[in-house]
């Protein structure tokens, strides 16, 4: 429907009114021989419904042509707003074409009016350029000028840079002077723990010496000699001779496994150290306990003061 109303209203207003004419006619047409056809037709029975009036119909179709009329008239209005539109954009168009061509006129007309103006206006535009230039010519520096200036801020930047890198340098000489400090205090930091672990080591020695000491200093000799005589088969103490074992000349403070042509253990050489009391003393009371695996067939004294004893026999006996 919408697209048949768009397509009337493209049509101009003559064609439109005889169309509108012959819909209205057609549609009367038709109503009247629906009217017709309907009183001339076979009889209906007494089931069948009533038909309206054939005076109702034609009423019914005389409204229907009155919608129609109406719907004409009512595009005619709208095409006839569409011309008055159409129109008056024309006449604001060609009004305003008018408008342009009128201007160089009065263009003119304003140059005609005020040349002397227009002439001055030339005058000053041309001798504005000439003054600027004189400006810049007054204002800018000389070449010679520049170059200096530019020496002398090149200078300038240089003696910067130049104080800047010494003081780096100093800088870097402050931390190298503080890193060499530090240094050599760790170094004297490890020397003084060396020296206390040296000092705390002969501290001990020297305590182990004066209890080693105390301990020969309460040895009975003669009960010492009399503990020797389980020894004396295999050792001797007054000579450096070698028997069924090593001799046992100056024992107290010699080397571990030091007596010349004894084949000692593996387990006795690499034991190491030195024979002080309190070494003595354990390996007396049991070798295989003190350094497993050695060599030596002896079962121990399990008398404390028997190996106190013998010590200080051997040690009245030394040959040094």
């Amino acid at each position: 429907m919408s697209s048949w109303m768009q397509d009337f209203q493209k049509l101009d207003k003559n064609e439109q009114a005889s169309r509108a004419v012959l819909a209205g006619g057609t549609a009367l047409l038709l109503v009247m021989a629906a009217v017709a056809g309907f009183s001339s037709g076979p009889e209906r029975t007494a089931t069948a419904p009533t038909e309206p009036p054939a005076e109702e119909q034609v009423a019914a179709a005389a409204e229907e042509d009155e919608t129609v009329a109406d719907e004409v008239a009512a595009v005619e209005d709208d095409a006839v707003e569409d011309d008055a539109v159409v129109e008056e954009e024309t006449a604001e168009e060609e009004t305003a074409a008018a408008e342009v061509l009128d201007e160089p006129d009065a263009a003119e007309d304003v140059a005609e009016e005020r040349p002397e103006d227009a002439a001055d206006e030339a005058t000053d535009v041309a001798e504005a350029p000439a003054d600027a230039d004189t400006e810049m010519t007054e204002e800018a520096p000389a070449p010679e000028d520049a170059d200096t200036a530019q020496a002398a801020a090149d200078e300038a930047m240089d003696e910067d840079t130049t104080e800047e890198v010494a003081e780096a340098e100093a800088r870097e000489e402050e931390v190298t002077e503080d890193v060499a400090e530090a240094e050599a205090a760790d170094d004297a930091i490890e020397d003084v723990a060396e020296a206390d672990a040296i000092e705390d080591a002969a501290t001990e020695d020297m305590a182990a010496a004066d209890d080693g000491a105390a301990l020969l200093a309460s040895a009975n000799i003669a009960d010492g000699e009399r503990v020797w005589r389980q020894c004396a088969a295999c050792h001797v103490y007054d000579a450096e001779q070698n028997r069924g074992g090593p001799h046992l000349v100056n024992i107290v403070g010699r080397e571990v496994a030091a007596a010349d042509g004894w084949r000692y253990s593996r387990a006795l050489t690499e034991h190491g150290g030195e024979w002080t009391v309190e070494s003595l003393l354990a390996w007396l009371e049991n070798p295989d306990s003190y350094i497993p695996n050695n060599q030596m067939a002896f079962r121990g004294l399990r008398n404390e003061q028997d190996r106190i004893d013998v010590l200080g026999f051997l040690d009245a006996n030394r040959t040094d």
